[in-house]
């Protein structure tokens, strides 16, 4: 895969490429199956507690998909998850509603790359 600068800036491929020398590809398809499967939880229970102006948990939900994200190199993933944190700290809902929108954008780039990027791994 061609690592633009593009790419660069949303997955730190050194990151995923020092999992796949760890744990081989199927390692990191079963880590990469569980992070899914978290986010995808975690993004729905973020939506609900944005849509209720819950902040304190959204801060707290948002706070868990940036480490998450971060422990498998998705940079614009986690700093899409920080800016939500942020806005939710501050009580900024529409700033945080907007960020939110971000950070799915950034969760679907995330997983379209780092996908291709693992099934490419020799």
């Amino acid at each position: 895969m061609n690592k633009t600068s593009e790419t660069a800036d949303l997955i730190d491929f050194s990151q995923i490429d020092a999992l796949l020398s760890a744990a081989g590809r199927d390692g990191v398809n079963d880590i990469m199956r569980a992070f899914w499967r978290s986010t995808d939880n975690l993004t729905s229970q973020l939506k609900r507690q944005l849509e209720d102006e819950d902040f304190a948990e959204a801060a707290r939900t948002s706070h868990a998909i940036k480490g998450s994200a971060a422990n498998v190199g998705a940079c614009l993933l986690s700093a899409a998850a920080r800016s939500v944190e942020t806005d939710c700290r501050n009580s900024d809902a529409a700033s945080a509603i907007a960020a939110f929108d971000d950070l799915l954008s950034a969760y679907q780039e995330t997983r379209r790359v780092l996908s291709a990027h693992i099934d490419d791994a020799a």
